[in-house]
């Protein structure tokens, strides 16, 4: 199937199945569970998250950045050039999922970010209309299919970013500390292995 002739909400939710995602994206859950390495950190789902998670996953669809670690850093650093809107779970979340990526492939993150700037991303727009409109017409609206250059601008601005990474991903840093041994007291560590296991 042509997934840049279906619509958008067609294309996300077979994107959602392909990548062993519940089919609402996760925002049903109560937990969020990610790896760092093989040690599962948690935080709560909270409203913010889930208002912000249906539109990070559009964006995924539109954006054609991965679900690996070094995948969420650029769509990290191309939804932070593009901004968040008021999305402040988007902000703080990107922000902390550059740090990966920052280390491992800086360029490439430098890159997202600078596109990022020159097409913008679909927070803050009209999302239930832009769901039923094909991704071909939305890539081609948003200038996704353009190849863009980094200007000297988007180098100072994305240090910038760099810069605050750290400082911004300490919010869901201590968030994790806290509410980790929740987690594993709550026997939801044991619902997650279950969904995990081969």
């Amino acid at each position: 199937m042509d997934r840049d002739s279906v619509s958008l909400q067609r294309a996300v939710e077979l994107h959602l199945v392909e990548h062993g995602f519940p089919p609402d994206g996760g925002i049903g859950e109560r937990w969020v569970v990610v790896g760092l390495g093989p040690i599962p950190i948690c935080f709560p789902n909270t409203k913010a998250r889930r208002l912000a998670t249906p539109i990070h996953d559009l964006n995924h669809v539109l954006s054609g950045y991965g679900h690996d670690a070094l995948g969420e850093a650029e769509i990290g650093a191309w939804e932070l050039g593009g901004g968040c809107k008021n999305y402040w779970a988007a902000w703080i979340l990107n922000w902390s999922a550059m740090l990966p990526g920052v280390v491992r492939a800086p360029a490439r993150l430098l890159r997202a970010f600078a596109r990022g700037r020159r097409t913008g991303n679909l927070y803050g727009g009209e999302i239930e209309q832009v769901r039923q409109r094909s991704v071909a017409e939305l890539r081609e609206e948003l200038g996704l299919d353009e190849d863009y250059p980094v200007r000297a601008g988007d180098v100072a601005l994305f240090a910038g970013v760099v810069c605050l990474a750290p400082v911004v991903a300490v919010i869901p840093g201590m968030a994790a500390l806290v509410t980790s041994p929740l987690w594993l007291v709550a026997g939801a560590h044991r619902k997650h292995r279950s969904a995990v296991a081969p």
